[in-house]
């Protein structure tokens, strides 16, 4: 026990001496979530333009739909050039300007919508046109009656009024389908975020060790420790213990931070550990396997970076597998860890399940990680005995 202890200490030692793993493990990460927090954390309120030199009945209509939302701030501007601009710049998310064709009865009202790239502004866009066909309908209801009756233009408005106020009230609600508020809490975007990055930095960090292996074997180091009284054995479980408590770390530091820093509520913790657990045992049964198998740092390095982007990317770390198509998130379940994590941290931040929606993907991840590690033992163990 106290040789594989000493071993573990080694590896966690050369690991803090090298200021770039401290970077890769501990800073890295922690910039990534707060960007990313700082990103969907702040006012969530869409900010629109509004340029309205006619500022007529069916012009106040929309603008006062948009305010009745509550989900959106209308700024006034001066022309339409600084509207493009604005939005063009991302700081607005979008918004309207109003122009006026024709006279007499053949005037019309054209209300233009200029929209951004994020997409924020097209449910304000609806609403904004929903809001001026009902305007228009009223207008034309109006110049009927005044052409059918005779009447003048204020008789007919008020007319319309009265007979538009008889009929049924129509009230707009909206109603979020997921656990409680999950989707309405930008705590519960951030904490979905967090968790991809969770598989993404347990998985590339665990691969990025894999070079330490390497390294030791390289330089003679485990050659050396083989020739003291310390057994295959004891070195196997020394190696995939240091790897496997560098990946601990990583998740650590990210559930610490993002909780500290956007308060996270991550729902059901034990079952977010578990599975933080059983991910780091696959990428350090993986780490080992290259670390035994590899010819080089270089070849190494290149191999555990492009092997963990490319199955982040697939396995849902860079994209909500919701989005995929379902032959993707088949081939992403085969193929990948990160996917069955995903899974389980979208079912349980978004979807309000609890600790059993969790169980296949623990169960899953600790059988894969167990028999990498048993696979990697074997290959290192016939490395060691061949020295």
């Amino acid at each position: 026990m106290n040789a594989v202890l000493a071993i573990i200490a080694a590896n966690l030692r050369r690991m803090r001496n090298d200021r770039s793993n401290i970077f890769f493990v501990v800073v890295l990460p922690l910039l990534i979530v707060v960007t990313l927090g700082l990103a969907f954390g702040g006012d969530t309120n869409v900010k629109l333009g509004v340029v309205d030199p006619v500022r007529n009945t069916a012009t106040r209509d929309v603008r006062a739909a948009i305010s009745g939302t509550d989900e959106a701030a209308a700024e006034t501007l001066p022309d339409t050039s600084r509207l493009r601009h604005d939005v063009a710049r991302g700081v607005l998310d979008g918004g309207w300007y109003v122009t006026r064709s024709g006279a007499g009865d053949d005037e019309t009202t054209v209300i233009t919508w200029v929209s951004g790239t994020t997409g924020n502004d097209i449910p304000m866009q609806n609403v904004a046109m929903s809001a001026a066909r009902v305007a228009s309908d009223r207008a034309e209801a109006v110049r009927i009656v005044t052409r059918t009756t005779g009447a003048d233009p204020a008789a007919a408005t008020r007319a319309v009024d009265r007979a538009s106020a008889s009929g049924p009230r129509v009230e707009r609600a909206t109603t979020t389908v997921g656990s409680d508020k999950a989707n309405e809490d930008s705590t519960s975007i951030r904490a979905v975020l967090a968790g991809s990055q969770l598989s993404l930095f347990i998985f590339l960090t665990s691969l990025m060790g894999a070079s330490s292996l390497l390294t030791s074997r390289q330089y003679g180091v485990t050659r050396r420790t083989r020739a003291a009284p310390v057994s295959v054995p004891q070195i196997i479980a020394g190696e995939a213990l240091s790897r496997y408590i560098v990946a601990i770390i990583q998740a650590a530091v990210i559930l610490l931070g993002s909780t500290l820093f956007f308060g996270i509520d991550w729902h059901s913790p034990l079952a977010v550990i578990l599975l933080c657990a059983a991910m780091a045992l696959v990428g350090s049964g993986i780490a080992m396997i290259l670390g035994t198998l590899g010819r080089s740092e270089q070849q190494v390095n290149a191999i555990s970076l492009l092997a963990g982007l490319a199955l982040a990317a697939l396995g849902g770390s860079m994209q909500p597998l919701e989005f995929f198509p379902d032959v993707m998130r088949t081939v992403a379940f085969c193929v990948t860890p990160h996917a069955w994590m995903n899974n389980a941290l979208w079912r349980i931040l978004i979807d309000g399940k609890g600790f059993s929606a969790a169980v296949p993907a623990i169960l899953v991840l600790s059988a894969a990680g167990l028999v990498l590690i048993a696979v990697a033992s074997r290959l290192l163990a016939r490395r060691l005995r061949a020295m």
